[in-house]
């Protein structure tokens, strides 16, 4: 779990150092939205597998 964890962070730091200044394409913001959802869920998978309560956004 904690590669996938840093396998999104990376992908997350890779598109938005393609993020345009103008202009944004809607399918970009849609990857970044699906990536920082899967993201927030392994999050609190793994705090959950410990124990810990997690608030979510």
């Amino acid at each position: 779990m904690k590669n996938r964890i840093r396998e999104i962070e990376e992908q997350i730091a890779e598109l938005k150092s393609r993020w345009p200044a103008h202009s944004l394409q809607p399918r970009m913001l849609e990857e970044l939205e699906d990536l920082e959802t899967e993201l927030d869920n392994l999050k609190i998978l793994k705090s959950n597998k410990y124990g810990l309560k997690v608030q979510q956004r």
